[in-house]
Order: C-alpha cells, then sequence, then structure tokens
C-alpha cells in the first residue's frame, strides 16, 4: 500500500513540474493526461451529485448498485491518472530521449542530476529550457 500512495503523490508532483506548452503536446501523452485529470477533478463531482438526486427522484431501489458502482469507477479516474502519471515519471528514458535531455542540460550549461535520467528529470529540465532558453531548443 505505501507503493501505491506514493506513486500517486509522485504523480501528482509530475504533473505540477511537466510543463504546459503546446510544442510538448505532440510528442508526449502527459499534456492531455494533466488536462483531462484537471477537468475531471472538477467535474466528476458534479456528475455523480446530478446523477445522485435524478436517482433518488426517478430512480428504483433495483439501481441503486448499478449507481454506487459508477460513482465508484468514476471517483476512480484520477486515481488512476495519477497512477499513470506516477509510473510514467519513474519510468527511465529510451536512449533517443536521453539524448535530448542531456542536449538540454548542455545547453542551459549546467550539469545533468542523474546518469540515466527518468521522465520526471526530463520534465524538470524542460521547464528550466521553457524559461531559460528560446523554444528554439526543441527543433535542434
Amino acid at each position: 500500500m505505501n507503493s501505491f500512495s506514493k506513486t500517486l503523490s509522485y504523480g501528482a508532483d509530475y504533473s505540477s513540474v511537466w510543463p504546459q506548452h503546446p510544442e510538448l503536446a505532440a510528442f508526449f501523452p502527459e499534456q492531455k493526461v494533466i488536462y483531462l485529470l484537471n477537468w475531471g477533478k472538477r467535474l466528476i463531482p458534479a456528475l455523480i451529485v446530478i446523477s445522485g438526486c435524478l436517482q433518488l427522484q426517478w430512480g428504483t431501489s433495483d439501481n441503486w448498485p448499478t449507481f454506487i458502482a459508477s460513482c465508484m469507477f468514476a471517483l476512480s479516474l484520477p486515481v488512476q491518472g495519477y497512477y499513470w502519471l506516477g509510473r510514467r515519471a519513474e519510468t527511465q528514458l529510451p536512449p533517443s530521449l536521453s539524448r535530448w535531455y542531456f542536449e538540454i542540460n548542455q545547453k542551459l550549461n549546467c550539469m545533468p542530476s542523474v546518469n540515466r535520467p527518468s521522465y520526471f528529470d526530463l520534465a524538470k529540465t524542460l521547464r528550466k529550457a521553457f524559461e531559460q532558453l528560446d523554444r528554439v531548443f526543441l527543433f535542434q
């Protein structure tokens, strides 16, 4: 259980570090997942309340198990998103992205923090690069 909660918190950290720039959306699914996660965290509770009110008004007692199962599934969607982000953040970069990570660090004139970078390391480096460098660094 400790590992699961650690992965969820790592996913939340990763979602806050990942730079939200349209140039990255074509290359990485993180931006779309983070957008849907933030959208779902606001919308899902409202949908559950509305569907609960509709169930109370017009539903029968036979439909309650289905309603509860649907609510549990809907509430688990953000948890699933954070879990996916946490696992993605821990994943080591493939060789091509690893080379790109080291090139960006070289352009930033800073030493990479690790020898085998993960997606979380890439997110921190990309955030720093978007703050300090011109956007041309993406395409060089």
